[in-house]
């Protein structure tokens, strides 16, 4: 019987510091996912983080996702939320500050049917979005058979803006 014990507790013991180097390994190579780095608000003013952590982000080629949602204007219970990975990236700096546009790639318009509760692609349309820090955010929907453009406008929101870490 005590041969047992020995054998068992000399295996536990093999057992142990192979398991310690995979709980640390993993611990140490799981800190990967996304970030959010800065929060912006519809005025732009800064909610959360720091532009210059986004900046350098984008200077050193980290991919950056979006976040925004989208309220009714009778009702702001009732909003989409929407999230894209950045294409695109214009670093500004002018006399009225420094600031980041983003550029997603092109969507099939979509409508959502809030009172049905489902979202509708809309035929032949393609939506553009260009995110600012600033909280001014250009969006542009152009008829994809024509060309053209249905409507062009600026809308305020606030977006938060999320860093892949690695």
């Amino acid at each position: 019987m005590r041969g047992a014990i020995v054998t068992l507790y000399t295996n536990k013991m093999k057992t142990f510091p192979i398991l310690l180097f995979l709980l640390l390994f993993t611990a140490g190579f799981s800190q990967t996912g996304w970030k959010l780095v800065y929060e912006n608000d519809a005025e732009g003013k800064t909610v959360n983080g720091d532009l210059d952590e986004l900046v350098l982000a984008i200077q050193h080629g980290e991919p950056v996702r979006i976040y925004y949602n989208s309220k009714k204007p009778n009702d702001p219970d009732t909003y989409v939320e929407h999230t894209a990975l950045v294409k695109f990236f214009t670093i500004l700096n002018s006399p009225e500050g420094r600031f980041v546009t983003a550029q997603i790639d092109p969507i099939v318009g979509q409508i959502p049917l809030f009172d049905q509760g489902h979202v509708l692609l809309k035929e032949n349309l393609e939506w553009s979005l260009i995110a600012s820090t600033n909280g001014k955010n250009d969006t542009m929907t152009r008829n994809v058979i024509t060309g053209e453009i249905v409507g062009h406008q600026i809308r305020s929101w606030g977006t938060k803006w999320f860093v892949e870490k690695k």
